[in-house]
């Protein structure tokens, strides 16, 4: 109760630590995760720029809405499958190489999972089975084979960050795909969607490659 009791006067927050909704622990020098149980009225938890290799002792936390784990040294997705609640995570720039288990968070919607180890889709293939993921970041992984855009085709995706990713130039036609077979895709790398963009894009893939985005810039003209 003490270390509790220490840790909310430091970030000034209430005594009580199922009370506060919020804690900050960026750049604590953290090794382990623990002694967090108490706070479990918590709905956002920064973690970033520590050292974390685990993620661990979470599992009183059931009201967890977001959480932020970037840059620490975490090897694995296990141990959040208690976190049923969870809406966002950010897993940017650890050294993540397999994604297991984020299928079992049921309201999951962001996922920041860039600058990780990520290589094939086998690694990645839980994804498929996250059914309110909608914003997905894997950029600068080392995701290379094309059917890594394969997969991702069929996830209905707002936003999406593949760049930095050797499957990005593998895949021929890359932008013009995704945007002709992501209808609800409003959002890729580092540019908007534009529904003229699409209607160019769906003229190229699906209607006969250059003369017909050239027909198509000049119905739009």
């Amino acid at each position: 109760m003490l270390a509790w009791y220490r840790l909310c006067k430091l970030h000034d927050l209430y005594t009580c630590p199922e009370l506060n909704d919020v804690l900050h622990l960026q750049c604590k020098g953290i090794t382990k995760l623990e002694n967090l149980d108490a706070y479990t009225g918590l709905k956002t938890l920064y973690l970033e720029q520590n050292a974390i290799s685990d993620i661990e002792n979470l599992d009183k936390l059931v009201n967890l809405r977001c959480l932020y784990l970037g840059k620490n040294m975490i090897y694995s997705t296990l141990g959040l499958q208690a976190l049923t609640n969870l809406e966002t995570l950010d897993l940017a720039e650890n050294v993540i190489s397999t994604i297991n288990d984020l299928s079992k968070l049921p309201l999951l919607k962001t996922l920041n999972i860039s600058g990780n180890r990520l290589h094939t889709v086998d690694d990645i293939r839980d994804l498929a089975a996250c059914p309110q993921l909608q914003s997905l970041d894997m950029a600068s992984n080392r995701l290379e084979a094309p059917e890594v855009v394969d997969f991702i085709l069929s996830m209905p995706l707002l936003y999406l960050r593949l760049m930095g990713n050797p499957a990005v130039s593998n895949y021929k036609h890359y932008r013009k795909t995704l945007l002709a077979r992501m209808p609800s895709l409003n959002y890729l790398d580092d540019s908007p969607v534009f529904p003229k963009d699409r209607r160019l894009a769906v003229a190229f893939v699906e209607g006969g490659g250059v003369e017909a985005e050239r027909a198509m810039r000049e119905t739009i003209r």
